[in-house]
């Protein structure tokens, strides 16, 4: 096995739109702890930790130190994505084949009830043109969508079929999704994906230790990651950079070709049917038929910043006792302008 990295423990929290019973070292601890119960090792065992979260959603600055102790970084490495969690799991893959050897806690928590999402999107902006106009992400998403001209059946379509897979959310019918409230035009409310608090966390290490714990380990063969331009100085009707991250990890993991299990994460529908497009996979029809996203991605009820490293965990359970592959996506920033991308495969 060598220097490669496997995934050998998997713990995720309930996702719900309030999670007021636990604060946020509370609710990553639910997550830590069942991973490291299903990786059967303890706080002690762990020799680093890799993080991933957003000051903005946590209210302070350094919102990782919420969860430092919780995680096993006391008096250890200690690293902080601020992205979403894909690229922290490609991190600390990196930093495990760096060391040769260890055992990394990769943790990732967001609660998006506990602040404006308005405020948080704004911050995004250019602040000396931009802001004073006050608009959010919702805006120009709507500006995206009418460029690119996806009909308002496909996109409800799309949210439809990521509410279906949903272990914590009511399904929604696609006439549901066309029936909500228009907010920017052309989208309607439930475009967007629900705003959820949640965590989530995964036990990574190297080929020596996993074989050791006998779980049913999966590897991470690969991983590619771009961030674009800002959003009014790119061709918002091109996946360019979805497609360079995409074939950076394809690139890493030495494969030729994408496998068929592909879980993509986007905030809005029109978004995800780009990325589609870009993939060559087909319309509304492939997430409908578990093409693409079998999981639901961020539709599904997946946090931001969560949502990558939860696709992950849904691949991994699958790949568990096969040599089966997966590719997981996740998205950062205004009109997902950097991507994440991780190779996994049955080990």
């Amino acid at each position: 096995m060598g220097s490669d990295a496997f995934i050998v423990g998997l713990g995720e929290t309930r996702h719900a739109p309030t999670r007021d019973d636990a604060n946020t070292t509370e609710l990553a601890y639910e997550a830590v702890s069942a991973a490291l119960a299903d990786a059967g090792v303890t706080l002690h065992d762990v020799t680093a930790v890799v993080s991933a979260s957003l000051d903005f959603w946590e209210g302070r600055t350094i919102s990782s130190m919420a969860v430092n102790e919780i995680s096993g970084a006391t008096f250890k490495s200690e690293s902080k994505i601020s992205a979403d969690s894909a690229q922290a799991l490609a991190y600390a893959t990196a930093r495990l084949k760096t060391d040769g050897e260890g055992l990394i806690v990769v943790v990732t928590h967001c609660k998006e009830s506990q602040a404006d999402p308005h405020v948080i999107d704004l911050a995004g902006f250019d602040p000396y043109y931009h802001r004073a106009l006050d608009p959010d992400e919702t805006v120009i998403a709507g500006f995206q969508a009418a460029q690119l001209g996806y009909s308002l059946d496909d996109r409800a379509r799309v949210v439809a079929a990521g509410r279906k897979n949903s272990p914590w959310l009511a399904p929604l019918s696609a006439a549901d999704v066309a029936a909500s409230p228009e907010t920017a035009s052309p989208l309607h409310a439930l475009e967007r994906a629900p705003r959820m608090d949640g965590a989530c966390a995964v036990i990574l290490t190297d080929g020596a230790t996993a074989k050791r714990l006998g779980r049913p380990a999966v590897r991470v063969a690969g991983s590619g990651t771009t961030t674009g331009s800002y959003w009014l100085d790119r061709d918002l009707t091109s996946a360019n950079d979805f497609t360079v991250a995409f074939a950076r990890a394809l690139e890493s993991a030495g494969w030729s070709d994408a496998p068929d299990h592909v879980e993509l994460t986007t905030p809005y529908a029109h978004q995800a049917l780009l990325f589609a497009s870009a993939l060559g996979t087909g319309g509304a029809d492939a997430f409908e038929n578990g093409t693409l996203s079998p999981a639901g991605g961020q539709f599904a009820g997946r946090p931001g910043v969560v949502a990558g490293l939860s696709g992950v965990i849904s691949a991994v359970k699958q790949l568990q006792g096969t040599s089966n592959r997966a590719i997981c996506h996740g998205a950062t920033g205004l009109l997902a302008q950097s991507h994440h991308v991780i190779c996994l495969e049955g080990a």
